[in-house]
């Protein structure tokens, strides 16, 4: 009997040793309450969907910077868009001592037992950021939150903000259009909410027809790729629309290596210092605001809130930055362009 008491103090068996030292109960929801350390810095796991693109590289400095301010440990797990390796990831790192863990994942079904059950029972907090889980990628509002988390972080990339994106396409392209678009990879929440605003959109504009989709795994290389074919195959489109930056980026290349660049309109949601130069171009009519830095400070500013004892809002909204005029989404045109400050190359 000895024996198995000294092999679970150790956690050999996976179960997270007792924290001795002071703790603060946090309620996560669910009947379910976790024992921050409370008089220690703090060891956190970030779970990002991958490496590849500059919104992902943006979050994981954000959250490294904010990390350090608390004093903390960080260790990010690249999750290469491979849904197995990061439920993997995350599997093997439930058996270690992290005290925190934010959690962007690949798929969000896969990912809730993991972190919004096994977790907190493991008296591990989590904040999920950017793509909710537990089948709430369509959801909005407080309805991102799932019980057993600390909470959810994000908002600007649900089908309610993606229809907003998609109704400010059509007040600046009226009539009928032939359309170009690509999108994130298969299975991603964004992915998804984009396509179920897009449905939500052609219903009620009969005059648009998608003649040409392609979906990439959001770095320029490969929506360059994808478009370069549409591009030559399709001479009847006449509007161009992505859900992030690096793959608006990629139509344009292909646009400009066919000597079609302002032929056609092109429209963007992400943001980034690439869109910003293109809107001030005129290569693009505006962007959407996207603040993934400020989405992992918050993450981690939350988690610091809570070992302080402080109340957490369930859900963060606008990726912890100020709503603005209660809006889902801020566009970023020819009139505001100057001011914006990207977060994400």
């Amino acid at each position: 009997m000895k024996l198995i008491a000294c092999a679970l103090a150790l956690g050999i068996f996976g179960v997270q040793p007792l924290y001795a030292g002071e703790t603060v109960d946090v309620d996560v929801g669910g009947g379910m309450v976790v024992k921050l350390a409370k008089d220690r810095p703090l060891k956190i796991a970030f779970f990002s969907e991958g490496t590849n693109n500059s919104a992902m590289t943006a979050s994981i400095e954000g959250a490294k910077e904010a990390a350090a301010k608390q004093g903390w440990a960080i260790d990010v797990f690249d999750g290469s868009f491979d849904a197995v390796k990061q439920s993997n990831q995350i599997a093997n790192a439930l058996n270690r001592d992290y005290d925190a863990f934010i959690v962007k994942p690949l798929e969000g079904n896969t990912m809730c037992e993991p972190a919004s059950v096994t977790a907190p029972q493991r008296n591990i907090l989590v904040v999920n950021a950017v793509l909710p889980i537990c089948g709430r990628s369509g959801k909005e509002g407080e309805a991102q939150w799932s019980p057993g988390t600390l909470a959810y972080v994000g908002g600007t990339q649900t089908p309610d903000a993606f229809l907003e994106v998609l109704h400010k396409v059509r007040e600046l392209a009226p009539g009928p259009q032939k359309v170009g678009i690509l999108t994130g990879n298969d299975l991603n929440p964004i992915t998804l909410n984009f396509e179920a605003a897009l449905q939500r959109f052609l219903a009620e504009t009969p005059d648009w027809s998608v003649v040409a989709k392609a979906r990439t795994d959001w770095s320029t290389p490969v929506a360059f790729e994808k478009a370069q074919p549409i591009v030559s195959a399709h001479p009847e489109i006449t509007l161009y629309f992505s859900h992030y930056s690096n793959m608006t980026r990629g139509i344009v290349q292909a646009l400009e290596a066919a000597g079609k660049l302002g032929n056609v309109k092109v429209f963007d949601a992400g943001g980034t210092a690439w869109a910003k130069q293109a809107v001030k171009a005129g290569t693009i009519d505006f962007t959407t605001a996207l603040y993934l830095r400020s989405n992992a400070a918050a993450s981690i500013e939350a988690i610091a809130a809570a070992q302080r004892g402080e109340p957490v809002p369930r859900v963060i909204q606008n990726e912890g930055k100020p709503i603005t005029k209660g809006a889902l989404v801020q566009f970023i045109d020819s009139s505001n362009v100057d001011a914006y400050q990207p977060e994400a190359d």
